[in-house]
């Protein structure tokens, strides 16, 4: 219980840290993965953010919007290193049997992302998230894993 508890302040104290620097910064890059596509994210404050992915993949393409919440995690590891949890809704469209239909769904997201720090004057965002999709009118797809390099404007 005492170890729980000092990881438990250990991520609360260090939280502010790195996350900080990217408050009402947007972010875009690329995604490269399931889905592939591009992906743009905007931190609210040091911890909420929104995340919108526009990816094509086997036939079917989609426009994702996500809520995550960032924890930082530079106080057990490395500045600028941390992890993030999050959720939200897609739509878009699939090619099956030469017939093109409507889909959507809710999505998950959780993966480890970092920030190069500042200091080295690299704008740079990395992260790999794990995203799974439950589709409503079609087979769902929970394997989707990406790795997403993002640039940081005004830092």
């Amino acid at each position: 219980m005492k170890k729980t508890l000092f990881i438990f302040m250990l991520l609360v104290l260090g939280h502010n840290h790195a996350n900080a620097q990217l408050k009402g910064n947007p972010q875009a890059g690329l995604r490269l993965g399931l889905p592939f596509g591009v992906t743009a994210r905007y931190f609210f404050d040091d911890a909420n953010a929104v995340e919108a992915i526009a990816g094509a993949y086997a036939h079917t393409f989609t426009i994702t919007g996500l809520y995550e919440r960032h924890f930082d995690l530079s106080a057990l590891t490395t500045e600028g290193f941390g992890w993030f949890v999050g959720g939200g809704a897609h739509m878009g469209s699939r090619k099956e049997n030469d017939n093109v239909k409507f889909i959507a769904g809710v999505d998950g997201i959780g993966g480890i992302d970092y920030v190069f720090p500042a200091d080295l004057n690299l704008p740079i965002n990395v992260s790999l998230d794990w995203k799974p999709a439950i589709h409503f009118n079609t087979s769902s797809d929970l394997a989707d894993f990406a790795i997403s390099i993002r640039y940081t404007f005004g830092r």
